[in-house]
């Protein structure tokens, strides 16, 4: 009787250490997460950051923060015809960062306008502050990855899904796209060699990495870090992630830039791409497409509209 009521014994406390360990990775406890607040210019409150990340399967577009960097002057003639267009594929998931209030397009996109207080002067002090307080509200989203873009890109959200989930989102990874194969650059009275993803093409920086880039990154240290390395916002994040944490970067084909000649991109590869720039006198291509519809270049100088409307057909702005 008393061997029967060990082995009892034995296996309810086997039952017990099951479940307290599923509960353990399902719902980690105090001790295995940290609060990290958002700082002066965000929008979030506390949030979880975990860290030691579990894979949990394939990311949605829920699990993406995109953010879009743009200054109060470009709102009509940039950011205008996103809002228009791609926007409205990811506007849950999309955060336009600016230098300025615009009551109208905050209520238009449902309260997804930052001011960041920055300043609006293109310098390197007001850009990397500005830059800075997108990386703390991205942060504090608890999003698995930060997909930033220029106000000049026109982004598929629904390829930048496809894109993320070729990688594991718990590593340290940075997708994006080179301009030149390295930089060198004097940092602390030392010659320092790095890579950097493009910012005008766009690029995805996965969670762990994020929370690595810390010590050089944020709304003050980003500002702290471009002015003691000599070198604007976007270098300074590749210079943070290939250079102090010795992470390579990820390369792809599918973000492009106006360092490219856009104009060439083949139509019928349109459909696979994740960001495409444009700039006067470069964009893409689309007027001897068949059975797409062509705005005029005064409506649709971007040629944002045109390009949506080729990969989307349906989409409310092409009934016009």
């Amino acid at each position: 009787m008393f061997r029967k009521f060990k082995l009892v014994l034995l296996g309810v406390l086997c039952i017990c250490t099951l479940l307290y360990l599923s509960k353990k990775l399902i719902y980690p406890s105090s001790s295995d997460v940290t609060y990290i607040p958002i700082g002066k210019g965000g929008t979030f409150g506390d949030v979880k950051v975990f860290v030691n990340p579990v894979d949990d399967g394939k990311v949605t577009l829920e699990d993406i923060f995109i953010s879009v960097r743009t200054s109060r002057k470009f709102h009509e003639s940039r950011i205008d015809p996103i809002v228009k267009t791609w926007f409205n594929l990811a506007r849950e998931q999309t955060y336009i960062f600016t230098d300025g209030d615009d009551d109208k397009l905050n209520e238009t996109t449902g309260g997804h306008v930052i001011n960041t207080h920055c300043g609006r002067d293109y310098n390197r002090s007001h850009l990397s502050c500005k830059t800075g307080t997108v990386y703390d509200t991205y942060l504090a989203s608890g999003k698995k990855w930060w997909c930033r873009f220029d106000d000049d890109n026109y982004v598929n959200p629904r390829r930048v899904v496809h894109l993320v989930n070729g990688y594991n989102w718990t590593q340290d990874i940075c997708i994006g796209k080179l301009s030149v194969p390295f930089f060198t650059t004097d940092y602390h009275g030392h010659s320092e060699i790095y890579q950097f993803a493009h910012g005008g093409a766009g690029c995805c920086i996965s969670r762990p990495l994020a929370l690595k880039m810390k010590p050089w990154c944020g709304r003050e240290e980003l500002v702290v870090t471009t002015r003691e390395a000599g070198m604007q916002e976007d270098c300074a994040l590749g210079f943070i992630i290939t250079n102090r944490l010795k992470i390579n970067l990820t390369l792809t084909d599918l973000l492009h830039s106006t360092r490219e000649s856009l104009e060439d991109l083949n139509p019928d590869t349109l459909h696979e791409q994740a960001s495409i720039g444009q700039s006067p006198g470069n964009t893409v291509n689309l007027d001897k497409v068949k059975n797409v519809k062509i705005f005029n270049h005064d409506v649709d100088p971007t040629r944002f509209i045109t390009l949506h409307c080729f990969l989307f057909p349906t989409a409310n702005i092409c009934k016009i």
